[in-house]
């Protein structure tokens, strides 16, 4: 089972909190990431639902981003559906218009990080743990939604470092430039502060919540089908696949890519 979910109650009704449990990483395949995408979209239509928390009960990863293993052992005709499954996910966590919440216990790299900024409120755990948009260091270029949505959270100042050099932040540096909106030093501070927030969201007639999401999220809603034609076009430049290819090998054997 890749999701574990927990139904609770909150003031306006029942919730859930979804856990994530891939593997010891909590790295994404184009299968977990569709079944997670399923899940949202059931939670969605399920009118005695008021939101979600996403979280994970690892104790180093909320989710590490693509699963090098899967990618290595994917035929090369097939690696951009698996890649491009990020994308498809991404567009249903922002389809998702009821509350919805980042719990970050642990590293959110990558595509944990996709997961991250798509929700409404984002809280993490101080630590060791880092949070960033590693694509670009393994080859990938990023996609033009997930920047966008980057837009819409981080200072503008800090847009290149984040997207150009995949810069990764602790906790308390995530805050600071507007990736994070609140940063927790203990565990139970982490859920207290995602359950509280739930709760006051869920008071929120839903139907108002709802279609105020949606004008909020409205331009990226209305380009989705846009970003999935560049993100394949992007993919298909020369030296992407190889470069991605690449960087999952050295991961594997950890040692540093030969990048081109």
């Amino acid at each position: 089972m890749n999701y574990k979910r927990e139904e609770i109650t909150v003031s306006g009704g029942k919730a859930e909190i979804i856990h994530m449990q891939m593997n010891d990483q909590n790295s994404l395949t184009g299968s977990n990431m569709k079944e997670l995408a399923s899940i949202l979209k059931e939670i969605n239509s399920d009118t005695s639902k008021k939101g979600v928390i996403i979280t994970s009960d690892n104790d180093k990863f909320f989710c590490n981003g693509l699963d090098a293993e899967n990618l290595l052992a994917t035929p090369k005709d097939r690696l951009l559906e698996e890649v491009g499954g990020i994308v498809l996910l991404f567009g249903e966590l922002i389809k998702f218009d009821k509350p919805l919440i980042a719990e970050v216990s642990g590293y959110a790299m990558g595509g944990g990080a996709v997961i991250t900024v798509a929700c409404d409120y984002k809280f993490m755990l101080e630590g060791k743990a880092r949070i960033g948009f590693t694509e670009v260091n393994v080859g990938l270029p990023l996609p033009g939604s997930f920047i966008d949505r980057i837009k819409m959270c981080v200072s503008a100042r800090y847009w290149s470092e984040v997207c150009l050099e995949g810069q990764t932040y602790k906790a308390g540096e995530a805050k600071s430039i507007g990736l994070i909106d609140e940063v927790a030093t203990s565990k139970e501070e982490l859920r207290k502060f995602t359950l509280k927030k739930l709760d006051t969201l869920s008071k929120i007639p839903m139907t108002a919540f709802r279609s105020t999401k949606n004008m909020l999220n409205g331009v990226l809603l209305s380009k989705l089908d846009g970003y999935l034609k560049e993100t394949i076009l992007a993919f298909e430049q020369p030296g992407v696949t190889d470069n991605l290819l690449e960087a999952m090998t050295a991961l594997k054997e950890k040692r540093r890519p030969i990048l081109k």
